[in-house]
């Protein structure tokens, strides 16, 4: 079955995609589905959201949002990861829903005037309101979390990745989510097709290496089927509530490492 017929597939029966909610680590918790993640950040100014997955999956959001404990009503903030229809669909209904305010990276915008066609699934993404394009100079600032967001063209040409500090146990750990790592979008055929040039490839590797050596204590993958080398859902699945199982200082290098491999293998191939 191909991506896009899975695709299809998802719409239809959008609770194949169903995944439970859960904490990672203190004050962060996990919203997203069994494709792509969204996480919601539990702040001193409010509610904050990354990510809200697909249109079709709205209400598996809120209904996780609730099971955690919390009011989907009361999310102040959406900080959108690329412009992408798995990471941006649902992003009308919590701006109606919570009256939120939205970020996107600037180079991404176009996908919304000039080239809805890179959206993806553009007919699944109603429009939306964009409140702010990241300031790659200055940090989102939500009180007791502060967010640093950081340009990693690629994926799509406005991908942006969040890096923040949280306090466990007496420690301050960093928790990383790069914001886009799917290289299928990458391919030779891929970029043809959407009137990218070949040279995006390499940009994907050198922002990867711009990366691959910060310091993160935490990872948390915008879709963990890309998060090669390592398995978020089976942290989860053991974790004991404390959140410890998520803490690997190596993780992060190895989950970039893995996707610069696998870029490199495309391209020895020609592809």
């Amino acid at each position: 079955m191909t991506l896009d017929e899975k695709v299809n597939m998802w719409f239809k029966n959008p609770w194949m995609l169903s995944h439970r909610g859960f904490k990672v680590i203190e004050n962060v918790y996990f919203v997203g589905n069994s494709w792509v993640s969204s996480y919601l950040l539990d702040t001193a100014k409010g509610l904050v959201l990354i990510d809200c997955a697909m249109q079709e999956n709205l209400y598996q959001l809120v209904d996780e949002i609730y099971a955690l404990g919390f009011d989907p009503h009361k999310i102040r903030y959406l900080l959108l990861s690329h412009g992408h229809f798995d990471h941006v669909g649902a992003a009308r209904g919590i701006q109606e829903l919570s009256g939120c305010e939205t970020w996107l990276g600037k180079d991404d915008a176009f996908f919304y005037t000039e080239r809805r066609d890179l959206i993806g699934c553009e007919d699944h993404v109603p429009e939306f309101k964009i409140d702010h394009f990241y300031d790659y100079t200055t940090s989102l600032d939500f009180g007791d979390i502060i967010v640093k967001p950081v340009h990693c063209p690629g994926h799509t040409p406005g991908t942006t990745s969040f890096f923040f500090d949280i306090h466990h146990e007496g420690k301050i750990l960093t928790c990383g989510m790069h914001g886009g790592l799917g290289a299928v979008v990458l391919s030779k055929e891929a970029l043809e097709a959407s009137r990218r040039p070949l040279c995006v490839q390499q940009q994907y590797l050198d922002n990867l290496d711009k990366v691959m050596n910060l310091k993160v204590d935490v990872v948390i993958p915008s879709n963990a089927k890309h998060a090669v080398n390592y398995d978020f859902y089976k942290i989860s699945d053991n974790d004991d509530g404390t959140g410890n199982g998520f803490i690997g200082p190596t993780a992060w290098s190895r989950m970039i490492q893995g996707k610069k491999q696998e870029m490199l293998k495309m391209m020895a191939e020609g592809r």
